[in-house]
């Protein structure tokens, strides 16, 4: 399971342009934010073993799904539920994330009802 993720690049100023370029290579989509989820602090397991990162996580609206992109050869994009995520997910902050895109998204539909109504 793999939320896209990544560090900034010399050229980019926000933590939104950092965003974009990470979820196009490592899952070709092409969105646009709707909220800030959190923020997490974890233990990098492949690089600087033992050193605390933080993450930012994000909620996207895919707006259009590419048919290739950089880094296809080593990951695979595959839609699931948010259910299926979760029972996939064993790390422990992606799973808070998944909970805190369920909260958003049900305010959303509870704000646009509402607002209908």
């Amino acid at each position: 399971m793999l939320f896209p993720k990544g560090g900034w690049e010399k050229d980019e100023c926000t933590m939104e342009q950092a965003l974009s370029r990470e979820t196009i290579e490592e899952a070709g989509v092409i969105g646009s934010i709707e909220c800030k989820l959190g923020k997490w602090g974890y233990n990098s397991k492949r690089k600087s073993k033992g050193v605390c990162h933080e993450c930012c996580m994000f909620s996207l609206h895919v707006e259009r799904e590419l048919e290739s992109w950089p880094e296809m050869n080593f990951r695979k994009r595959k839609w699931v539920t948010v259910a299926e995520a979760k029972e996939e997910c064993h790390v422990l902050w992606m799973k808070e994330a998944l909970d805190k895109f369920v909260s958003y998204q049900t305010n959303e539909l509870r704000n646009s009802r509402t607002m209908v109504a």
